[in-house]
Formats: structure tokens, C-alpha cells, sequence
């Protein structure tokens, strides 16, 4: 198992950043997911990927918009996923943690996560 924590700071509320982290597909931010699907009761999901394999999520925790936890499997990929958000009115701060099993030697999850940072900033504008 590989894991990481990264932190990242937003210069907006963090309804908002709640809003994009529980809807990948919301205005195209994650241009890694090309659909989006969600039970009715919004514990569990699927994101279908651009490159056509499938994500599996069962979310553990969602307490809007403070914590957000889940388990994910993609492919042999598996996993546990939590982000914290700290802050109010005009700044966010999220920080994650990724454990991930079945990467490979080499892969780095640090890199995966803040490449999906760096998209939720740019949507942002923050």
C-alpha cells in the first residue's frame, strides 16, 4: 500500500469546493471522467474515464462541507480516499489522504492526487 497526504488551498467558500469534489463532471473539471453516476442516496457511485475503464466509489463519510471519505476500486486498483476542508467565507483549505494499493513500484499516488488538485484549481480560478 502507497500513501500520501496533500494539502491545497482555495480562495473561495468551501460549499464550493464541496460542490466540484462530490461532482467530477460539474462544468468538465475532471478531465479524467467522462460520466458521472450516482445511487439515489448519494453513498455510492461510478465514474466512467476517458481512457474507458470504470471507478467504483462507496463513500464512508460525507459531512457537507467538511469531510469527505470514501473507498474506491478501479480496475485492480483499490483504495480509501479522504478529504477534509477547513475554512469559511473566502478560503478553503482541503487537505486529503490517498491509500492506494495495486499502483505498481514505481507510482507515486502524491503526483495522481495533485494532478487533481491543480484541475479543481483551475476550475476555480483560485
Amino acid at each position: 500500500m502507497k500513501s500520501c497526504v496533500v494539502t491545497a488551498n482555495y480562495s473561495c467558500d468551501p460549499n464550493k469546493v464541496w460542490l466540484y469534489l462530490t461532482k467530477p463532471t460539474l462544468n468538465n473539471w475532471r478531465k479524467d471522467v467522462s460520466g458521472y453516476e450516482e445511487s439515489d442516496d448519494g453513498m455510492s457511485a461510478t465514474e466512467k474515464n476517458t481512457d474507458g475503464s470504470e471507478t467504483r466509489i462507496v463513500f464512508t463519510r460525507k459531512e457537507k462541507p467538511r469531510c469527505l471519505s470514501c473507498n474506491f476500486q478501479k480496475g485492480k486498483i483499490s483504495g480509501s480516499f479522504t478529504a477534509l476542508l477547513l475554512g469559511g467565507g473566502d478560503s478553503t483549505s482541503v487537505e486529503c489522504t490517498l491509500d492506494v494499493n495495486g499502483l505498481g513500484l514505481f507510482a507515486k499516488p502524491a503526483k495522481l492526487l495533485e494532478e487533481r488538485l491543480d484541475m479543481l484549481r483551475q476550475t476555480l480560478g483560485a
